[in-house]
């Protein structure tokens, strides 16, 4: 066999049981990161779909937070689209792995709502946990029906003396340019021990982008509940309603280690402007 066509041959049988046969443009979203950015966009599409009919210039501002958080514009979401349409096999591997990750959240969602009603304790092992028990993605506004995020988690064995904790969340104000005076979130974070002590702070939040509030007490007292909220309000007086859209919502819980390192260490409270609750 001609050496030159052998390697043809070879590298066609090798693309072949690699699965790579069709090479996706690279003006086109990659796989990967369309998979993110759909998750995210049919999410934001469900939640405008429910909305009610006075709010809903919110829809065109939940999209827009997708294709800005993803950093691509509508266009080039669009172009991508036709292409993954235009190629069946890669577009269904792509909702195939979209299925696999609504179906995670749908089974993890049910556990959470079977959790809060029956008041059930959280119970997640390991030294670096995420416990936040809610949904990750909060549409807040002025009205008192929509204007907050509260959360009471009881702890449990898995909790112990001296557990740091980190709320963070990604805020996205509408319109972007909100000023101080006129609008405001505030995060909170409080600690409850057995002897009914209190470890507790607050940070405003004027700005859009990612937000960290963390506490990590020096007591070894044994933890009763961990609680906190995410608070939006607006003068009556202003004319200009504006929201905020609040996503990527967690809460950290590090068990303390003597070996724990600054990185795996979560931000200390001393490090943000943050007021005691």
């Amino acid at each position: 066999m001609n050496r030159r066509w052998g390697g043809v041959v070879l590298c066609g049988v090798l693309a072949g049981l690699m699965g790579c046969g069709k090479r996706i443009p690279s003006e086109v979203i990659q796989p990967g990161e369309m998979e993110d950015l759909l998750y995210d966009y049919h999410l934001a599409s469900t939640l405008s779909n429910s909305l009610p009919y006075q709010e809903n210039y919110k829809k065109e501002a939940y999209l827009a937070y997708v294709f800005q958080k993803h950093g691509v514009t509508q266009a080039e979401f669009d172009s991508s689209m036709v292409w993954y349409t235009r190629n069946s096999v890669e577009l269904a591997e792509l909702y195939k792995r979209l299925d696999e990750r609504f179906q995670r959240d749908e089974e993890r969602m049910k556990a959470q709502v079977a959790q809060r009603d029956n008041q059930i304790d959280v119970s997640v092992s390991g030294d670096t946990v995420d416990i936040w028990q809610d949904r990750t993605l909060y549409w807040l506004s002025a009205s008192t029906l929509t204007n907050r995020v509260t959360f009471d988690l009881k702890a449990d064995t898995t909790f112990r003396p001296k557990d740091a904790f980190s709320l963070t969340a990604d805020f996205h104000f509408v319109p972007q340019a909100c000023p101080v005076k006129s609008a405001q979130a505030v995060m909170g974070l409080r600690l409850l021990y057995e002897n009914d002590s209190i470890d507790g702070c607050t940070r405003m939040v004027t700005a859009s982008g990612a937000q960290q509030l963390s506490l990590h007490p020096d007591a070894a007292w044994q933890l009763k509940s961990v609680s906190g909220f995410i608070y939006y309000s607006q003068p009556d007086d202003v004319l200009e309603r504006s929201s905020v859209l609040v996503n990527d919502i967690h809460l950290m819980r590090y068990h303390y280690s003597e070996k724990t390192t600054e990185a795996e260490a979560p931000l200390a409270v001393d490090s943000l402007v943050v007021e005691p609750i």
